[in-house]
């Protein structure tokens, strides 16, 4: 099949449908229920989420489909078809398990819910993907919240009902559970996805609205550089984090008067004053995060005003600063940018994630789709010996939940 043939709406139900055979296969019976959780693009605002600024996101019509059902034995059996493992655990008591991080996200889930008084019992379920992981298009949201989909539909509870409390519990299974200090862009991109919309998201009041994102215009492609990175297992985020961290710290202490809680309180006039007295890198940091929260903002006007190119310019000047100022990118990640940047018909290209591999998202006219394809695979494969796995995607819908007739 084509890889530009397939609908989202077509690609989701086929995911679905994987895992219901996925289930029937392991466990012999039909399951009961089904939940089903995009990935995401991270358009513009890079690191911005736990720095309370300002995000610019999409979910993906790629994503995680869990297929499960109760059983009247206190015992979790969940298994994921990509891999062929099967993790086993109390419900009532999950514990860490350091050699299948992929299942600590189901159990950290479980806990979640455990804490808000939901009572999870014992379920079996089989896990169907069509995203890479370690690919920077956030398979561990997806794997998070289409797991609190399912249980949800297994056990109702009036979580279902607040979208904002079930993107802020599977942060917290991040965060808690798995241990990745992570912000909200990639649960709440999940769950609120639109489709043909962009998300504009204030990380701190969490106020949000979406962006038309004209697919007559304008497309998305995933470029997979092949580089895995492990939020949990560090990868440079911690790192970031903490360096975004002094840095906030730092400007308070000189400016005590103008309540500096995060970065997202330091404007641009601020920086410059304050740039040649800041610790180098911490500067860079700062740099970095300050002006990243200006072109979300303009980014989203461009979009607003139907700007396109505009919109794709911002993207490109967020690279820049991931190359120059963060210092989050790599080699097979700048490549991919740069060569679809210098593309006809592209609007802009950037690290999308949170960096040290992963993938690098490109906004491009939709008759540029093929030639873009070939030039990155040309020229990727021509200085690192390999393919990049490329995924021609749209801005599609948010998580979901229903159950099997």
């Amino acid at each position: 099949m084509s890889i530009f043939s397939s609908t989202s709406a077509s690609r989701r139900a086929d995911l679905v449908e994987q895992a219901r055979k996925g289930f029937v296969e392991r466990f012999g019976h039909e399951p009961e229920a089904v939940g089903v959780a995009p990935g995401r693009v991270e358009l513009l605002g890079n690191h911005t989420d736990y720095n309370e600024g300002f995000v610019l996101t999409a979910a993906l019509d790629r994503g995680i489909a869990i297929a499960g059902a109760s059983r009247e034995v206190p015992e979790a059996r969940v298994t994921t078809l990509g891999r062929g493992d099967t993790a086993t655990f109390d419900p009532q008591n999950p514990r860490r398990d350091p050699q299948a991080l992929w299942s600590d996200y189901v159990k950290g889930i479980v806990d979640q819910f455990n804490k808000i008084g939901a009572n999870i019992g014992g379920f079996d379920a089989a896990i169907a993907s069509d995203i890479s992981p370690g690919a920077g298009v956030s398979s561990s949201a997806a794997l998070l919240v289409s797991t609190a989909q399912l249980l949800l539909n297994l056990h109702p509870h009036p979580l279902a009902g607040d979208p904002m409390a079930l993107a802020k519990l599977a942060r917290r299974a991040e965060n808690e559970f798995v241990g990745a200090p992570v912000g909200l862009l990639d649960q709440f991109s999940s769950v609120f996805g639109r489709e043909g919309h962009a998300l504009f998201l204030d990380c701190r009041t969490l106020a949000w609205r979406s962006v038309t994102l004209p697919a007559s215009q304008a497309r998305i492609l995933i470029a997979d550089s092949g580089v895995k990175h492990a939020l949990a297992a560090g990868g440079g985020y911690s790192e970031r984090k903490a360096e975004c961290d002094a840095a906030a710290l730092w400007f308070a202490e000189r400016e005590p008067d103008k309540n500096i809680r995060t970065l997202r309180d330091v404007t641009p006039a601020m920086l410059e004053a304050y740039a040649g007295d800041l610790d180098p890198v911490l500067e860079k940091r700062a740099r970095h995060i300050v002006y990243e929260n200006k072109r979300v903002e303009m980014g989203a006007e461009a979009l607003e005003s139907g700007n396109v190119a505009a919109f794709g310019e911002m993207m490109s000047l967020t690279h820049e600063s991931c190359m120059r100022f963060f210092e989050n990118s790599c080699d097979e990640v700048d490549t991919l940018a740069l060569t679809a940047i210098a593309h006809p018909g592209v609007y802009g290209a950037k690290l999308s994630g949170g960096g040290w591999g992963g993938c690098t998202a490109i906004v491009h006219h939709p008759d540029a789709t093929e030639s873009l394809c070939a030039a990155l695979t040309e020229t990727f494969t021509a200085k690192f010996g390999r393919e990049p796995s490329l995924l021609p995607t749209s801005a599609a819908q948010g998580a979901e939940s229903f159950r099997f007739a």
